[in-house]
C-alpha cells in the first residue's frame, strides 16, 4: 500500500506529461492522430491508477496479489509508452523537434518513478528498464546517438545504484519502526499487568472498568463486580514465609483468571491479597454462579510450595447494577467491598451478594 502513496503524484505527471511536451513544441499540429492516441492512452492509464486508488483498501483486503498485479500492470504500461515515446524521439525523425525535452523527460522521470518504486526495488528496476533501455538499445543502434546512449547507460546504472542504497535505507528504518512499534506494545502490556501474578493491574481495571460503566449506561446493560480477598493471608505468610505468599497469589490469579474466559469479561489484581472480576452485561444470579465457579476452582486447584500443601479459600463481594446517568462507578465498588465485609464476618470461605438493607 506505501507505493500506492509515494507514487500517487507520480499518476497526475504522466497524465499531463506528453501534452506538456507536445503542445508547446507544435508537435501535435505535425502528428496530430498520433499526438492524441499517445495523451489519450496516458490519461486513460491516469484514471484507472485513480479508480486503482480510490478501491485500494478493499481490493488489498480480498487479495493483495490481484492489488499488485494491476498495480503493476498500470505502471508499466504507463512507463512502456513514455519508453516508446522517447524511442521514436531517436528513431523516427518527425520526433527530431523533441528529442532534448523528451531525453530530459526520461531523465527525471526514470529518477522520480525509481524512487517511488524502491521498496520493492526489482519492480522498480524493471520500470526503469520499460523507461530507459528501449531508448539505449535505439541509440547504440544509431551512430550519431551512440555518445548519447552511453551517457544513459552511465546514468542508468548510477540512479539505480542509488535505489538499491534507498532500498537497503528503507528496510532499514522500516524494521526499526517495526521493532518499535513491538517496544511500545511491550511497554503497554507491561505498564497493564501486574508484575507478580502476569494478570491485570489495578490500572488497566480502573480504566476498563470505566469504559465498560459508561458502554452498560449507554446500553442500557447491568454489570457485576466480584471482589475476591484470600482468607487469613497474613496467617500464610507467618507460617510458610512470603515467598509462599507470593506463590499463593500466583497460583490464585491463575485459577480466577482461567474462570472467568469470556473476552469481555476482565480478572485483575485490585492490589495486595485482593483480585477484583468486572463481568459485563451480567444480572445478580450470573454474578453469583461466576463467585460459585471461581470458589470451585480455588478449591481444586493445589496450592503447593516446596512440597507442602498449603490450604487457601477466599471470600468473595458480589455487587451489580445498571448504570444511571450521574451515578458514580465507584458506588459499585463500595457496594462489593461492603459485601466481601460481609463475607468475612460471616465466617470467610463464601460469597455474599450486596443488598440495599445491608
Amino acid at each position: 500500500m506505501d507505493l500506492l502513496r509515494r507514487s500517487l503524484a507520480g499518476v497526475i505527471v504522466y497524465a499531463f506529461i506528453l501534452p506538456v511536451i507536445f503542445w508547446p513544441l507544435h508537435f501535435v499540429e505535425a502528428k496530430h492522430d498520433l499526438a492524441y492516441i499517445l495523451c489519450g492512452c496516458m490519461f486513460l492509464i491516469s484514471v484507472l491508477r485513480l479508480i486503482h486508488y480510490y478501491f485500494s483498501k478493499p481490493l488489498y483486503k480480498f487479495s493483495a496479489r490481484l492489488w499488485f498485479l494491476l498495480f503493476a500492470l498500470f505502471s508499466l504500461m504507463h512507463a512502456g509508452i513514455l519508453g516508446f515515446v522517447f524511442t521514436l524521439a531517436i528513431f523516427d525523425e518527425r520526433f527530431t523537434p523533441i528529442i532534448h525535452i523528451s531525453m530530459l523527460a526520461t531523465a527525471g522521470i526514470s529518477v522520480s518513478a525509481l524512487f517511488a518504486l524502491s521498496p520493492r526495488i526489482r519492480f522498480a528496476l524493471l520500470n526503469l528498464s520499460f523507461l530507459m533501455m528501449p531508448v539505449m538499445f535505439t541509440g547504440f543502434l544509431t551512430e550519431e546517438y551512440i555518445p548519447l546512449a552511453s551517457m544513459m547507460l552511465v546514468f542508468l546504472l548510477y540512479i539505480s545504484g542509488i535505489g538499491i542504497r534507498s532500498n537497503r535505507e528503507y528496510r532499514r528504518s522500516f524494521d526499526i519502526e517495526i521493532e518499535l512499534e513491538a517496544q511500545r506494545k511491550e511497554l503497554e502490556t507491561l505498564n497493564q499487568t501486574d508484575a507478580l501474578t502476569s494478570i491485570y493491574n489495578r490500572g488497566y481495571f480502573n480504566q476498563h472498568f470505566e469504559d465498560q460503566w459508561q458502554y452498560a449506561m449507554r446500553h442500557e446493560l447491568e454489570i457485576a463486580i466480584l471482589l475476591i480477598d484470600v482468607d487469613h493471608f497474613k496467617a500464610i505468610n507467618d507460617t510458610h514465609g512470603h515467598l509462599a505468599g507470593d506463590a499463593c497469589l500466583v497460583n490464585l490469579a491463575y485459577a480466577i483468571n482461567k474462570t472467568v474466559n469470556r473476552a469481555i469479561d476482565v480478572a485483575a489484581r485490585y492490589g495486595g491479597e485482593e483480585f477484583v472480576v468486572l463481568l459485563s452485561g451480567c444480572n445478580t444470579e450470573q454474578a453469583r454462579s461466576m463467585a460459585q465457579k471461581i470458589e470451585q476452582a480455588i478449591q481444586d486447584h493445589k496450592f503447593v510450595h516446596e512440597g507442602t500443601v498449603i490450604p487457601v479459600t477466599v471470600s468473595i463481594g458480589i455487587a451489580t447494577t445498571m448504570p444511571k446517568p450521574k451515578q458514580k462507578s465507584s458506588t459499585l465498588i463500595d457496594q462489593a467491598d461492603q459485601a466481601l465485609y460481609q463475607a468475612k464476618a460471616q465466617g470467610r470461605n463464601r460469597s455474599i451478594v450486596f443488598t440495599e438493607d445491608e
